[in-house]
């Protein structure tokens, strides 16, 4: 009798341990583990963060994504790939985007197995920026719409043009003057609007106090009333889809007899 109740003891026990081993399979799901193990990374404008990706499922492992998100912006794909086996390990090298100020960007991880289980893990990345002043170059000039000349001015490039010659993009401002009098006013071909803030501090700007104040001003589509002194921001988008945001600071106005000469000074920081 004390055999039989031994050989029932260890029949039990081993149905057990088969169930919790088979219970614990079944439960077992897929995992994405990063490393460093803190949410928070501090990192520098255009600095490359390295992080480690560990992957893990029961079953065969499908596809791993890897999406970014500044505050505000629609997220973009930084990894798509497909992947093979139950364990996958990698160093994942991301590099931070040259923002001008400081904020966020949000790394979304997501992994899927043959099962359709899934797993999600996440860093957020706080982007630390270092004050840059803006470089000003001086002596530009734009001449009279009757002048003749360049009566059109790209701020990107620094460069005069003909406004009946260049293309539109390229022109930010533009005088449309047809007499000898200088009309003092401002159009852009190109779309850019403008905000007058002759109380900005042109002295010390920066990236991000030009893009500062010229979302905080009244932003209109020409200017009038162009007078020496004045200071103008305005936000143009380049060619590579980056944002600028120009200050202009006028330094002369030249409105002589005839118009051959009449012509605006102004300096640029961006």
């Amino acid at each position: 009798m004390p055999a039989r109740k031994t050989k029932y003891q260890l029949s039990v026990g081993l149905f057990l341990t088969l169930l919790i081993f088979s219970c614990q399979d079944k439960n077992e799901k897929a995992v994405i583990l990063l490393s460093p193990l803190d949410l928070y990374i501090s990192a520098n404008s255009s600095e490359v963060v390295v992080i480690d990706v560990a992957c893990h499922s029961p079953f065969e492992l499908k596809q791993l994504t890897i999406k970014s998100r500044l505050p505000g912006e629609f997220a973009l794909t930084e990894l798509d790939s497909i992947l093979s086996g139950k364990d996958v390990s990698f160093q994942y090298e991301y590099r931070v985007p040259g923002e001008t100020e400081s904020t966020t960007i949000t790394l979304e991880f997501t992994l899927l197995d043959e099962s359709g289980g899934k797993a999600t893990n996440f860093k957020i990345i706080e982007i630390i920026t270092n004050t840059i002043f803006l470089t000003e170059t001086a002596g530009h000039e734009m001449f009279s719409g009757s002048s003749g000349k360049q009566n059109a001015y790209n701020l990107v490039a620094g460069t005069p043009q003909y406004l009946h010659l260049a293309d539109s993009s390229d022109m930010h401002i533009a005088d449309t003057t047809n007499s000898e009098i200088l009309l003092n006013r401002w159009v852009s071909p190109s779309g850019a609007k403008f905000v007058k803030f002759n109380g900005f501090d042109y002295a010390n700007a920066t990236a991000q106090s030009t893009k500062a104040a010229y979302t905080a001003g009244i932003r209109n589509d020409f200017v009038n009333m162009v007078a020496i002194g004045d200071i103008y921001i305005t936000k143009i988008r380049t060619r590579d889809l980056k944002e600028v945001y120009p200050a202009i600071k006028i330094t002369g106005i030249i409105d002589e007899p005839g118009s051959e000469s009449d012509r605006y000074v102004f300096n640029i920081k961006k």
